[in-house]
């Protein structure tokens, strides 16, 4: 798994990685979700209403923010037959990648309705993930100079279908003394393996949202969505 965000992440005009939230314990890698603090006004705040539903083996939905520099963090939800956690069942899920290292914890149980989530990032190195308007994780958390932000799905296997809605985005930047804002309008051309994203009240930036969608196919045999990239992103840089 971690090899396939990392290639993905060191191109930051795709730069995403997808997630699924559920953790109950922290363990090994993802034990810090539960030992840090945010303090002062966040530097950037990523916030939207996600849901996913699909057929197959597995489908998700989520929002992520990146840098150019192997650094990003995400939340949404994922369902995922393969995975002995979830078995299939919606779980919310937080990951990020520090350095081109990737780790990530499920949360708990999610539906395929429309959800509030949240990602949040503070100038004491701390980004914290949202659900439903509640902290549900926190990790250390490092950025670098311009942000980028994705509304992404994914679907696991050739066949497998995702739908997925990305509803009245709303992005915070402060990271860059005296530049707020978003630069430009949402690209939605970056489409993997059949997979699209499509704004439906274009040309909004602030308050879009995103029907992604489509059928999986052409990955290789023994391919998914771990060795190979399965998206629909829409993408959006910060005022820089």
């Amino acid at each position: 798994m971690a090899r396939t965000r990392l290639h993905r992440l060191a191109l930051p005009v795709i730069g995403a990685f997808a997630l699924a939230a559920g953790l109950v314990v922290p363990t090994g890698a993802t034990a810090s979700a539960a030992t840090v603090a945010p303090h002062g006004t966040p530097l950037a705040e990523y916030s939207a209403s996600i849901s996913e539903t699909g057929t197959g083996t597995g489908y998700s939905s989520y929002i992520n923010v990146h840098d150019a520099y192997n650094n990003a963090f995400s939340v949404g939800i994922q369902s995922d037959k393969g995975s002995t956690v979830s078995k299939g069942a919606p779980r919310f899920i937080w990951e990020r990648v520090q350095n081109g290292k990737f780790t990530y914890g499920y949360l708990g149980p999610a539906t395929h309705g429309l959800t509030p989530v949240m990602l949040r990032w503070y100038p004491n190195g701390v980004g914290t993930f949202l659900a439903n308007n509640h902290t549900v994780a926190a990790v250390p958390l490092t950025l670098k100079g311009r942000l980028f932000f994705n509304a992404e799905a994914n679907a696991r296997l050739n066949g497998d279908v995702v739908h997925s809605s990305i509803q009245n985005v709303n992005i915070i930047t402060r990271n860059r003394p005296g530049v707020t804002g978003l630069q430009g309008t949402w690209n939605t051309s970056f489409t993997f393996r059949g997979l699209k994203a499509r704004q439906t009240n274009v040309p909004k930036v602030q308050g879009a949202s995103f029907w992604v969608d489509g059928r999986v196919s052409g990955l290789p045999k023994g391919g998914n969505w771990d060795t190979e990239e399965v998206a629909g992103i829409a993408m959006i840089t910060q005022r820089w």
